[in-house]
């Protein structure tokens, strides 16, 4: 009898375990369920924004479901990933990092309250905005080498203008700076669009931008592309040189963006996720309307995804480090 009831409770626990193994698979096996949450961690009108709504969008018809946006702002991205990196596994609230939130905060931010690859589940690149720099057309610079020769002329009279402390558009500025031997003063924006409105207005004598911030503008005649921080030229500035061309190899900065679930979400969700971005990135109409910020696509597995964001976050390390770059 005690043989009986032991051998008894073994398929007890093993029925159990099974049980408890399947549910999570078949949860995965059943998502979606119900709507989603996307958050983008920039305020609404810029591009992180744009591109939250336009994948959200896209992805919902996929998924056959309905995909909220929200935007959870402030302290450059940090606010809206912590709301992400306290989410359940589940694959119901994604986040649309970039550069900042998995590229150059664990740098500048180090007491940041969560780990940017520990507590996020990669699911694929979205798309990246090559940086350009623009200058006041009054200025009379109509190349790289115009600057850096006004800049060694007249030391500490060169200002420019990027997104905020930290960004890409900032890094890129002071790579340039370092590069070039020039001494240039950073005037940091709360987003693109002053610090180009500021260099129309010669606040700032140039600035290291996002593409979509500046083409319209610079039909004005009042302020000049002057190079992108690329590694090729693109099609919608074909005329306009990279940085390596003017001179400088390895000043190559882009405003990046890719989603993300929590970290633990079972990877027979973060497929699903990742088949409905791949579905998305591949359509035209899609295309088009990121062509509009200047992104281009830029579908990954989550496997590249995780060994690009931590390549980023160690470029961008080294050289906020070098050039001593601090958060406030």
């Amino acid at each position: 009898m005690n043989l009986f009831l032991h051998r008894a409770a073994v398929r007890a626990c093993a029925l159990v375990f099974v049980a408890c193994a399947w549910l999570p698979l078949s949860a995965a096996a059943d998502f979606p369920e119900k709507p989603l949450q996307m958050v983008s961690p920039f305020a609404a009108g810029g591009t992180n924004d744009y591109l939250t709504r336009l994948m959200a969008q896209q992805m919902g018809a996929v998924l056959k479901v309905n995909i909220v946006v929200e935007n959870r702002t402030g302290a450059n991205g940090i606010v809206g990933a912590s709301y992400m990196a306290k989410a359940a596994p589940d694959g119901y609230v994604l986040l649309m990092g970039n550069s900042a939130t998995h590229g150059t905060n664990p740098t500048l931010y180090p007491d940041q309250p969560y780990d940017s690859s520990r507590d996020f589940a990669p699911v694929s690149m979205v798309g990246s905005v090559p940086i350009i720099l623009i200058a006041n057309t009054a200025l009379g610079f109509s190349s790289v080498a115009d600057i850096v020769a006004y800049g060694k002329a007249n030391p500490g009279k060169l200002a420019f203008g990027s997104s905020g402390v930290g960004g890409t558009g900032h890094l890129c500025g002071e790579a340039l700076k370092a590069a070039a031997g020039i001494d240039m003063v950073h005037a940091p924006y709360k987003g693109d669009a002053p610090a180009v409105t500021d260099a129309m207005g010669g606040q700032v004598a140039m600035a290291f931008v996002g593409i979509a911030s500046a083409l319209t503008q610079s039909q004005s005649g009042r302020i000049r592309i002057i190079a992108i921080a690329h590694p090729r030229r693109v099609a919608s500035l074909s005329s306009v040189p990279t940085l390596a061309e003017a001179g400088y190899k390895g000043l190559e900065f882009s405003q990046w963006y890719a989603l993300f679930a929590r970290g633990g979400t079972p990877r027979a969700t973060i497929d699903k996720l990742n088949a409905a971005a791949k579905a998305v990135l591949e359509r035209e109409d899609m295309q088009k309307g990121m062509a509009t910020q200047g992104a281009e696509p830029a579908y990954s597995t989550p496997e590249d995804l995780a060994a690009f964001f931590r390549a980023e976050i160690q470029r961008f390390g080294e050289i906020i480090q070098r050039l001593n770059i601090k958060a406030g």
